[in-house]
Order: C-alpha cells, then structure tokens, then sequence
C-alpha cells in the first residue's frame, strides 16, 4: 500500500532544504546516447520553473545522485543549484554535510527519490516523496507518493505543495491589482 496523500500544511510549510536524486526524479530515466559516447537526458521544463519559484521563496535546493556524467553538473548550474553530490553511493554522508551547511533539521528537509539508493535519506528527511513510477519498494516507504513520475513533474508537484502550504501565490500580485 502506498501512501498517496500530501502531508500536513504544517510539515510542508517547515521545509528549507529540497534534495533531488537525479536520474527518475529529475529526468524521466531515459538516457539517449550518442555514436560518440555522449549522453543526453531530458528535462520537464515546469520542474526547472518551480526550482526557480522555490529559489525566489528562500527554499535551498541540492542534488545528491551516483551518476558521474557531465549532464548533472550542467542541469545545476542552469537551476542555479550549487549543492551537488556526485558518485554518491552513501548518500547519507552527503545528507548530513548539507544539513550541517544550512544548519537544518530532518524536519525541514523534503528528499524525493525513486529507487534503492535513496532509501536511506529518504527514511531520514522529514518528508519523503516518490515519484508515482518509483522502485515499488520506495512507494511503500516513502511519506508521500506523488501524482507525477519522475522527470515529468514530480519536482514542480512537491514545490508547489510547499510553497501553497506557505501561502505563496503564483504569480505574485502586481502593485494596484491585488
């Protein structure tokens, strides 16, 4: 049995730190691969905007993934997401380090990720979320099972729960048409 349901305005509303594996959370686990060796992922384009809202509301973000290629990084920077952890097969060692640097609780940390690797910062966070296409094992165990698969809006889905369980409203009211 998965647990479908957001959690509690109050426990949405706690969360500073947002922390993404990579491959299955934001991308959708395709890998196109060129004749040269390159590899190229696909990005939803409303998760990338909803990482920007998050940034404009003063939530941080981090990656924490085991792959080593070049696309991560460049996904990053363009997210302006400075915490990022490759290579990452004890992901809890990177979990605490980012916890130590923004001086955050497990409370106030939200994981979302999608297969085995995560399981461990997942039962760790204050929330836990799964993309609706994660690893079946991650669906059970994690706080929340998102409507949106991994890569195609699970990340915008997580944000914007968030963000509402604040009050933010997007987009903000212009002067004199409040």
């Amino acid at each position: 049995m998965t647990n479908n349901r957001k959690p509690s305005k109050a426990r949405l509303a706690k969360i500073r730190l947002m922390i993404f594996d990579f491959d299955g959370v934001l991308t959708d686990n395709f890998v196109f691969v060129g004749e040269d060796g390159e590899k190229i992922k696909r990005f939803w384009v409303p998760d990338g905007v909803g990482i920007f809202m998050g940034h404009l509301a003063g939530i941080k973000f981090a990656i924490i993934t085991g792959n080593q290629d070049r696309t991560t990084r460049t996904r990053a920077e363009f997210l302006r997401i400075d915490d990022v952890f490759q290579g990452a097969f004890d992901k809890k060692i990177a979990y605490q380090e980012l916890k130590a640097k923004h001086q955050v609780t497990d409370a106030e940390c939200l994981v979302i990720g999608d297969d085995v690797q995560d399981r461990p910062i997942l039962e760790l966070a204050g929330i836990s979320v799964a993309p609706c296409d994660a690893n079946p094992a991650m669906k059970k165990i994690a706080a929340w099972v998102g409507q949106s698969p991994g890569g195609r809006g699970i990340v915008r889905e997580a944000i914007d729960a968030v963000l509402a369980a604040r009050g933010y409203v997007w987009p903000p009211p212009t002067e004199g048409n409040e």
